[in-house]
């Protein structure tokens, strides 16, 4: 009898327990649609040029995407959504006309773009995001942190007026430290990273996990760096190598989250990107190019720097897979998307911002290789 009544106790409190929505929020800084949807480029995966270790990308094959990004592929198109896929009808872009990651983070953290932000100089950010926003909320104060690569987010997040727990570049994490926190401080510091403000991915990754299991946020944003950097050298092998190890982390947080309770069922996931690249001798670049000597007129664009993608799983959101788009989604929709998820109105308190992404209608806009074609009537 007395182990019947503590199992019904125990049941009492599970169904009292009242489930809370949270989100997780990935970047991975600079990287194309094209390796996303279709894989390593055919133009540049056995170029000597841009390959100088060919056997670290063996395994990552033109039109074999899912070798590349696996988890993206197996779990998240396989039980969400994703946008982005110019060869299935699928666009979305950035609306700041800067295309570099300053510009771009502010417009998806923020829901718009600002001429003010036009750099990726260290100015805090003037403008509040959603994730200060939300932190200014009762019920979400100081359950709100960023964990990022780039040593620029602490003020694209202008944490010195928002107060949000942030870490990124090489900040060690203080106060109160787990075991796990002090032998990574200890070994970040040991640790020399290839680029001068950006760490490596694996301490930004360890750091938010361990922040998620000790500190138990309702928003948790995750921005990796290193597939832009070493693009940016001309590494197209690193590049491919660093995109399959973002997924093998996004794996890992996913599988700790839905070990988790208090996260299992009641997360969004959401995965993206701050800007785009150019395409075939462009792809290391993004943004304005550089103009020729002397030359006195406007500096051009890189074209595909302004294409970006988007995927999405989690309560609500249908498994459909790629969803066509008539016209494009804007980066800018993330912000209003995030604080939806969490039950608040954005775009109430930033009518600059863009509305929120609609997951409720991709399920009848599913498309792939052998679907019909499909278009969107709206967001």
């Amino acid at each position: 009898m007395r182990q019947n009544w503590i199992l019904a106790l125990l049941l009492f409190v599970s169904l009292s327990l009242k489930a809370e929505p949270k989100v997780v929020l990935v970047s991975i800084d600079g990287v194309r649609w094209q390796e996303v949807f279709t894989g390593a480029d055919p133009s540049l995966h056995q170029q000597a040029q841009w390959v100088k270790t060919p056997a670290l990308i063996k395994a990552f094959q033109p039109g074999r995407p899912e070798l590349l990004m696996p988890f993206l592929h197996q779990t998240v198109l396989q039980q969400g959504v994703a946008v982005g896929n110019r060869t299935l009808g699928s666009a979305i872009n950035v609306s700041n006309p800067y295309q570099i990651s300053y510009p771009g983070y502010q417009e998806l953290l923020a829901g718009f773009s600002d001429p003010v932000i036009h750099s990726n100089h260290k100015i805090a950010n003037p403008n509040v995001t959603v994730l200060e926003w939300l932190n200014q909320q009762p019920q979400l104060r100081q359950k709100i942190a960023a964990f990022g690569s780039w040593d620029l987010f602490p003020y694209i997040l202008n944490t010195q007026r928002s107060g949000l727990t942030v870490n990124a570049g090489f900040m060690p994490e203080q106060g109160k430290l787990s075991e796990k926190q002090r032998y990574l401080n200890q070994l970040q510091a040991k640790t020399p990273s290839p680029f001068a403000n950006v760490r490596l991915d694996v301490f930004t990754q360890e750091f938010a996990l361990e922040h998620l299991r000790l500190h138990k946020p309702r928003l948790l944003y995750i921005a990796l760096g290193e597939a832009d950097d070493f693009a940016h050298l001309g590494h197209y092998d690193q590049y491919l190598a660093a995109i399959y190890r973002s997924d093998q982390f996004i794996a890992d947080l996913w599988q700790q989250l839905q070990n988790d309770p208090y996260y299992r069922d009641q997360t969004t996931l959401l995965i993206s990107t701050d800007h785009g690249r150019g395409e075939a001798a462009q792809w290391r670049s993004h943004g304005k190019s550089t103009a020729l000597p002397g030359y006195k007129g406007p500096v051009p664009q890189i074209a595909g720097s302004e294409h970006i993608w988007l995927a999405a799983m989690g309560p609500g959101i249908p498994a459909a897979g790629v969803i066509r788009t008539d016209g494009s989604w804007q980066q800018g929709q993330m912000a209003a998307t995030m604080a939806a998820v969490l039950g608040f109105d954005y775009q109430a308190v930033q009518p600059k911002a863009a509305p929120a992404f609609d997951f409720s209608t991709s399920v009848r806009l599913a498309v792939s290789d052998t679907t019909p074609t499909v278009t969107r009537q709206g967001l």
